[in-house]
């Protein structure tokens, strides 16, 4: 594929040649001849050799003897023992070659040129660099393009050893061709074998798509199509669709399932758009289970949540504009009709504005159609104009905010609700932020503490759709705490604390009406006391009885090419009930071209390992091959569902692939 631009240059004469040697005659014939350091400059491109003739009127150039040719671009380069060219009729050959063009280095016993098209006879090609030529595909003959290269008779070796044999091989020539990419194979619990083979579709410089055949000996057999789009970004524009044919009767998967959400065939629909202003995207599916049969990763397996959406925003001097409807598909159930949407939410809000020199006013006002199938639904309209006051007292400053609260909840139905208003609930927010560093030697601490009192008179017992529906009563004294340390400018800790003490005698955790006045204390602690060591914990504590609610932490260690990181998740509810118990090992170390990486999640409720996984990537010169094993803990059939898969890249096939750009 190289070899095609390698000769472009030899091949390509239709301008004067400049020739300089330190000898030239002209013979009798009417040829030249130039030897001893030939130079020659045609075009974009030097040629050097060690003798050089040129026929004026068959228009035929001859080269022997440390035949060098290379691009003044720096794009290609090529040496080799003989050439001849015919400029009149586009041909030539170019002998015992081997060069580079772009990432590609190639070598060839010869190469015919017949116009823009290149037989090369027992040739190879590699992405390797010249000095680690791990990997290269040997052929007995090759027809070059522009685009592709298509080889016959080929074979795979690495390190020099055969190891694949291809009767035809087709590469792409250049940085985005259509062409395959590098598959995956692997095997799990339900199948012996899976095969995904993505194929790359270089539509044009703005476009491109990847077709992804998926195949299983057992579950559903598959095929993916990507579309990608630049119009005005990088990216704008994304469609998959993907569609699998389920066998039936349902297989061993199916255990423990909801059998009357199976379905013969299966699809995903997902598309995003963005246009600025404008942002639209759909995500649906074809059963709740299609993403835990069909994708490999845990990410793409474990997405609670499927939104589809459409968002338009605008923004003025004084005014702000939202559109923002979504619906949203629920994974973890085995049906949508439970699901709240917002069918659309629509606001406008009017930005501070100064009306007195002590005194500010913003104003606030939605629409949301909070709709399911089956539970509460209802339409809100929501008016919240707010007043505001800055004031210095004793050189700290003090705001203080009143918000009439007013809520209008129409056709409501699907629960206890009728249709109801709140007119006129006031919430009155006082608060005095504090700034101040510490200083000592090499250590500097930048700090905030900031007090805050709530109040509202009242409880209203809305219909619950989200935090604004709740308009309890409230008097609340809460404090927030930040501090941001370094020691010679290197980060040394973040920290983060939040906590109050509410005069009503009772506050709300997880949904669950406490009685006390001293609220559970938030922390999020960062502390780096060394280069390669990092904690961090996110935790609430709860003072009345001295234990903590919830804890996730990590620590962090890190040298050189390698890593270990512990983790802990500990949830209570505020009766002291584990929600949740787990612990975490990762672990990561690089040798040279070599990686492995494992991980572990123990879940203390069970006493059981919930996943287990191992991953082994070992990177070539231009190659690479990778190797994961995971075992999966699946609660609902009490049983691990076991992994393996391998994945490997040829010449570094994924490169070609660049980001789209219009």
């Amino acid at each position: 594929m190289l070899l095609f631009l390698c000769l472009f240059l030899l091949f390509s004469f239709s301008f004067p040649v400049e020739i300089f040697s330190e000898k030239l005659e002209k013979l009798p014939d009417g040829t030249y001849k130039a030897e001893g350091d030939v130079e020659a400059y045609y075009r974009d491109y030097y040629i050097k050799a060690d003798l050089m003739t040129y026929d004026p009127q068959k228009r035929i150039v001859y080269a022997k003897g440390n035949v060098y040719i290379r691009s003044f671009d720096g794009r290609f380069e090529a040496k080799g023992s003989e050439a001849l060219l015919d400029l009149e009729k586009d041909t030539g050959y170019f002998l015992d070659t081997e060069g580079r063009f772009e990432k590609f280095n190639f070598s060839a016993k010869r190469v015919d040129k017949d116009g823009e098209n290149y037989i090369v006879q027992e040739g190879s090609i590699s992405t390797c660099p010249p000095d680690k030529k791990e990997m290269n595909l040997c052929f007995s003959r090759a027809h070059i393009s522009q685009r592709y290269v298509f080889s016959q008779n080929n074979t795979l070796r690495l390190f020099k050893i055969p190891i694949v044999y291809l009767p035809i091989s087709i590469f792409p020539v250049g940085e985005r061709r259509s062409g395959l990419l590098p598959p995956t194979i692997g095997s799990n619990t339900y199948n012996s074998f899976i095969y995904q083979q993505p194929i790359y579709w270089a539509i044009s410089p703005d476009k491109d798509a990847t077709l992804t055949l998926d195949l299983r000996d057992k579950q559903a057999k598959g095929i993916s199509l990507e579309y990608r789009q630049s119009m005005r970004k990088e990216l704008d524009l994304v469609g998959l669709f993907s569609f699998y044919k389920e066998p039936t009767p349902p297989g061993k998967w199916w255990q423990g399932r909801d059998i009357t959400t199976l379905r013969e065939n299966r699809y995903r629909i997902k598309g995003d758009i963005d246009l600025n202003n404008l942002k639209a995207g759909i995500d649906l599916i074809s059963d709740p289970y299609f993403l835990e049969d069909v994708y490999l990763t845990t990410k793409e397996r474990t997405v609670p949540y499927l939104t589809s959406y459409i968002n338009y925003t605008k923004e003025w001097d004084r005014f702000l504009f939202t559109f923002d409807l979504r619906r949203f598909y629920d994974t973890t159930s085995s049906n949508n009709k439970n699901t709240l949407q917002r069918l659309p939410e629509i606001g406008l809000y009017l930005k501070d504005q100064r009306l007195f020199d002590f005194l500010y006013f913003n104003l606030s006002t939605a629409y949301t159609n909070f709709y399911r199938e089956a539970g509460l639904k209802a339409h809100r309209i929501l008016i919240f104009p707010e007043f505001s006051v800055p004031k210095n007292i004793l050189g700290l400053n003090f705001l203080s905010t009143i918000t009439i609260e007013n809520l209008l909840y129409l056709n409501v139905k699907g629960g206890d609700f009728k249709d109801k208003k709140v007119i006129g609930s006031v919430k009155y927010v006082e608060r005095v932020p504090y700034f101040f560093n510490l200083n000592y030697g090499g250590f500097r601490t930048n700090n905030l503490v900031e007090l805050s009192y709530t109040y509202r008179p009242k409880d209203y017992g809305n219909p619950s759709f989200d935090n604004i529906d709740m308009l309890n009563k409230e008097s609340l004294m809460s404090y927030t705490f930040k501090s941001y340390g370094y020691y010679q400018e290197r980060p040394l800790y973040t920290l983060f604390l939040e906590g109050g003490y509410n005069y009503l005698g009772k506050f709300n955790y997880l949904g669950q009406e406490i009685e006390g006045k001293v609220l559970p204390i938030r922390s999020i602690f960062q502390l780096y006391p060394v280069k390669n060591l990092s904690l961090t914990t996110d935790s609430t504590y709860d003072l009345t009885h001295g234990r903590f609610l919830r804890t996730i932490g990590s620590l962090t260690f890190s040298y050189k090419n390698n890593s270990l990181s512990l983790g802990k998740v500990l949830e209570r509810n505020y009766n002291g009930l584990k929600i949740n118990d787990q612990y975490s090992l990762s672990a990561f170390s690089s040798y040279g071209p070599l990686k492995i990486s494992l991980g572990m999640i123990r879940d203390n409720n069970i006493n059981k390992d919930i996943q287990r996984q191992l991953n082994l990537d070992y990177r070539g010169a231009c190659w690479s091959f990778g190797l994961m094993l995971r075992d999966t803990y699946d609660g609902t059939k009490q049983k691990y569902i076991k992994e393996i898969f391998l994945t490997f890249n040829i010449f570094d096939l994924q490169k070609f692939t660049v980001p789209l750009k219009r």
